[in-house]
């Protein structure tokens, strides 16, 4: 039998000197501590990762605890993660447990000094990022958004020069091809900052419910969709020390974000859950055929957009689109067969359920319709098969640009309604939306949405007035706020949501601002453009895989009009010196009608050093231009998932 006097100073010392412990609950921990007051009151901290470390101060407590320097990644006395070894990127308690060389990070190491512990800062220099991947850090970077190496600032405003007034001038765009994994693993590869930036925002914590939902619907998730997540998550095991399973968690957050965040909405007529709201229309007349979209956002969010040329190799439509390159999902796009599509919220999405996302729908149309009926036929037919779609209710317009037909479908959980163009005057055809359901859709005659109700109005008056439907009348369009400064309620919008991407789709061209529309155009003359003939032309997919003691080097053209042949570098460091390690030219094989597939195998480089490449396309009679770089680190590949 025990000693009541042992027992009792046993659980003396224990209030005196407290031992936090940690506690796990669906997989976040928490750590209880005690507050410094008189009556020794106990308080939990949260601990995503479960390394022993909070994740924000607590100066208070007892003991004290500073907050930690890598959140969702662990770091900590209790658990670390491994930075070297064969096992990079896993969890570990001892360096043995990261294999030969390995080293298990424990101890909130952050050998740059910026606050970004060294498991999850993945630039070296003042931030955790390098989100435009143009060699300097966030932190240091005058245009965080867009790669501007030079960093000029000719204003000395402190803004890079394509960042005038802190509004970017242009969006990153890259083109991505072969099977749905591979594209996903070049995404992953060519956007590993941008991505980890964006899905760091969410914890991990999140993964669970994003997870359910992938779980529940998995069997109906088109196999493209899957593949690519698959691909996502494999190819930030490769660039950056995170586990398959960490990346995945990333992966599933960013995929279902939407739909997360989307939630049933109850009825409003106090103007709440105004957040998310978008103008769209689309006119054809003689003038020309126009599918047009303001993007509405929280603040600060216009940066996160790329814009993604899809070429898959299994015969699909390729597309393009705008998103960030953590979603999955298409919902501003136009495919190479000439249909455009838009995305806006729809609300209220009563009854709503867990289902297939909408959005993973507009890219199964986008890969395989290529008429607006198919389209068409692709939405409703997946309801009339007895399925569903999932919380986020949604408006898409959609317009065939080879017979300027266009439509209106109005999507909830368990219904969909389809308005084909209507006639708003003599020769002009139009559709148009912001974010309500039509009264005789939505299923609560009480929800009123007053941003989404004034902005409509305010299109269909615009709209009328107009006398001619040419470009110069859409931009005219979309960067109206009437008498003002743009506001919640205006076409360009600035209040509870802001106007973060303009985009204008034509037969031959896709034309974008970023920012608030007007302020945009206050700023630069013109928007920024292409056009599929011009994507397939500049952008070339090249990628870098790692392999043991190797890595292999594969790049695509679409067009050789003048190319006589492509040299390859290598570095240790991102901003050089490059050395050229192909012995003599690579002689080009395509043509101008016709491109090529190239591959090289580098065994010049030793297993877990990181290595920087760039590809030169050598013209006739000279010039050249030159792609990457594309980051590797050779290693033996382990299994990592599916």
């Amino acid at each position: 039998m025990k000693n009541p006097f042992h027992v009792f100073i046993a659980a003396l010392l224990f209030l005196i000197f407290v031992i936090p412990k940690t506690v796990s609950a669906e997989d976040v921990c928490y750590i209880t501590v005690y507050l410094s007051s008189p009556d020794q009151q106990t308080t939990t901290l949260l601990d995503t990762d479960c390394d022993g470390i909070p994740d924000n101060d607590c100066i208070a407590c007892t003991p004290s605890y500073v907050k930690d320097n890598c959140p969702t990644i662990p770091n900590g006395p209790d658990k670390g993660t491994c930075l070297e070894g064969k096992n990079r990127g896993y969890s570990c308690t001892r360096d043995i447990n990261c294999g030969i060389g390995g080293l298990c990070s424990k101890n909130q190491e952050d050998a740059d000094g910026d606050g970004f512990g060294d498991i999850c800062d993945y630039c070296d220099g003042n931030g955790a990022y390098d989100t435009d991947d143009d060699g300097i850090c966030d932190g240091d970077d005058n245009c965080v958004y867009v790669p501007n190496a030079d960093q000029q600032d000719s204003d000395g405003d402190g803004k890079g020069d394509v960042c005038t007034a802190n509004i970017p001038k242009f969006s990153r765009a890259a083109a991505f091809r072969g099977s749905y994994f591979e594209i996903g693993r070049q995404i992953a590869h060519a956007d590993s900052d941008l991505f980890l930036n964006v899905a760091n925002q969410f914890t991990l914590s999140d993964a669970p419910l994003a997870q359910s939902i992938y779980d529940e619907i998995e069997p109906v998730i088109p196999e493209s969709i899957k593949a690519h997540m698959h691909g996502l998550a494999y190819g930030l095991t490769e660039v950056v020390p995170v586990s398959y399973e960490t990346a995945w968690n990333m992966v599933v957050v960013g995929s279902f974000f939407i739909e997360t965040m989307n939630l049933p909405v109850s009825a409003s007529a106090d103007g709440k859950n105004e957040q998310g709201g978008c103008t769209a229309f689309a006119v054809s007349s003689q003038d020309g055929t126009f599918l047009c979209h303001n993007t509405d956002n929280y603040k600060g969010n216009e940066n996160f957009g790329t814009i993604f040329y899809i070429v898959p190799e299994n015969g699909d439509n390729s597309y393009v689109h705008f998103f960030a390159p953590n979603f999955v999902d298409v919902g501003i796009a136009i495919n190479d067969k000439g249909l455009g599509i838009t995305f806006n919220v729809g609300k209220p999405n009563t009854n709503a359920a867990v289902g297939l996302p909408a959005l993973f729908m507009v890219r199964h149309v986008m890969e395989k319709a290529s008429t607006l009926d198919e389209a068409v036929h692709y939405f409703t037919d997946w309801l009339d098969s007895g399925n569903t779609y999932g919380t986020t209710g949604a408006i898409f317009l959609l317009v065939d640009f080879k017979d300027s037909s266009m439509a209106k479908l109005q999507v909830s959980t368990e219904k969909i309604k389809v308005t084909y163009g209507e006639e708003l005057k003599a020769g002009v055809t139009y559709v148009a939306t912001t974010n309500t359901y039509d009264a005789d859709f939505s299923g609560d005659p009480d929800y009123y949405y007053e941003s989404s109700s004034m902005r409509f109005a305010r299109l269909m008056e615009l709209l009328n007035q107009a006398e001619t439907y040419d470009l110069e009348t859409c931009w005219s369009i979309l960067t109206d706020h009437g008498d003002g400064e743009p506001n919640n309620n205006t076409i360009s919008r600035k209040g509870t949501s802001w106007t973060t991407m303009s985009n204008i789709f034509t037969p031959d061209m896709f034309y974008y601002s970023l920012g608030i529309p007007s302020n945009y155009f206050a700023v630069y003359e013109a928007s920024p453009s292409a056009s599929f003939t011009e994507i397939q032309k500049i952008l070339t997919s090249f990628s870098a895989i790692p392999g043991p003691e190797k890595v292999l080097l594969k790049w695509r053209t679409t067009s050789e009009t003048h190319t006589k042949g492509f040299n390859l570098y290598r570095a240790d460091l991102k901003e050089g010196p490059y050395t050229r390690i192909n012995p003599s030219l690579i002689i080009a094989k395509g043509s101008p009608a016709e491109g090529a597939f190239y591959t090289f195998v580098d065994r010049g480089v030793r297993d877990w050093k990181t290595y920087y490449y760039r590809l030169e396309e050598v013209y006739l009679p000279d010039g050249s231009m030159v792609h990457g770089p594309v980051r590797c680190v050779p290693k033996k590949v382990y299994e990592r998932g599916n």
